[in-house]
């Protein structure tokens, strides 16, 4: 199916380098060599599994013992479960476990600075992205979070803690089963990703920026709303189709270091529904004739050549509006207490 697209006028002037074609309002990104991160497609099976986990400490350079993980669950609203699940091989692994929990309680800006400067490797959950980045930029943890990237702090995480590190998101944050209320009242055994057919929407949602592109985790998935991830990316690709997109199967990684990145799969796990059987990342954008282009991966390579950047963020970003609906629909206790 061609999904038509508003006239990009796309001359490509890529290097050829470049696994996907750069067309005048992007550029090939200008990589930080102290960022690293580790971003799974969903949080509680990959990023409770021995090998991601370390991954991730590996990354830090240093021994498990000498390493502290902070745990941010303000998507799943602070919830205990989801900590225990998400932090269980950093664990297991000999890692120091913290939780910086701001959905509930109010932490003071110095506590909050004092948390993640102390953290080699900050862990975020899965679960409402737009609840959390609102919670976080209302307290300045945007700020900081953004600040200690740049300092060589390793940033993980799977689904929403994917989402929350780029520019944007295919996010499931209008799914009822996400919002506050519901997930304090239900386990995190629930299968939140399947069940009767609901009536919400995917929204493309803000992250922090820290790395470029619009991204989709479970690309391989079909939620409770009986809409398959990849076919609504596409669909969200073609009205932002400025962006260059990046697909992640449920149980693949993209692991960024430096200068350089890798694609990583759980052990033992296959991608759901087509071909192939591999969990991978898929690259998306659209072709000058407005045509959305699917792109494999590669599994390895310079992150110069995957990631791309908007020129002008302002001008071709668009923001979906239906994140003042969904903020109506799932508001913070205590953004709605400080108002």
């Amino acid at each position: 199916m061609v999904l038509a697209v508003e006239n990009l006028n796309i001359s490509c002037n890529e290097p050829s380098t470049s696994i996907a074609p750069i067309p005048p309002h992007r550029r090939s990104w200008s990589v930080d060599s102290r960022v690293k991160g580790f971003f799974a497609g969903s949080a509680n099976i990959p990023m409770s599994h021995p090998y991601f986990a370390q991954c991730v400490i590996e990354l830090t350079e240093r021994p498990p013992h000498d390493i502290i993980v902070l745990y941010i669950g303000t998507a799943t609203y602070d919830i205990q479960e989801y900590r225990d699940i998400q932090t269980s091989a950093f664990f297991s692994l000999g890692c120091t476990i913290k939780s910086l929990d701001v959905d509930n309680t109010f932490v003071p800006f110095a506590d909050i600075e004092k948390a993640v400067a102390e953290a080699h490797i900050v862990l975020v959950s899965g679960g409402n992205t737009l609840y959390a980045i609102d919670r976080w930029r209302s307290l300045g943890l945007d700020v900081v979070l953004k600040d200690a990237a740049h300092r060589g702090t390793v940033m993980t995480g799977g689904s929403a803690g994917l989402i929350c590190w780029f520019d944007g998101g295919h996010s499931d944050s209008m799914d009822p089963t996400s919002y506050r209320e519901h997930m304090l009242c239900h386990s995190a055994n629930t299968n939140h990703q399947q069940g009767p057919n609901k009536d919400w929407d995917y929204i493309r949602v803000e992250g922090l920026g820290i790395f470029p592109g619009l991204v989709c985790p479970h690309y391989d998935q079909i939620q409770s709303n009986g809409v398959a991830r990849m076919a609504d990316f596409d669909e969200m690709m073609t009205r932002h189709s400025y962006e260059l997109g990046l697909g992640f199967d449920e149980f693949a990684a993209l692991e960024i270091n430096g200068q350089d990145f890798r694609v990583l799969t759980v052990p033992g796990k296959r991608r759901s529904g087509a071909e192939p059987l591999t969990p991978g990342v898929w690259i998306k954008y659209a072709d000058e004739s407005g045509v959305i282009e699917t792109k494999l991966c590669p599994t390895s390579g310079k992150v110069r050549d995957l990631l791309q950047v908007l020129k002008d963020r302002a001008k071709h970003t668009r923001i979906d509006e239906r994140m003042e609906v969904c903020r109506v629909q799932n508001p913070s206790v205590l953004n709605k207490a400080a108002t």
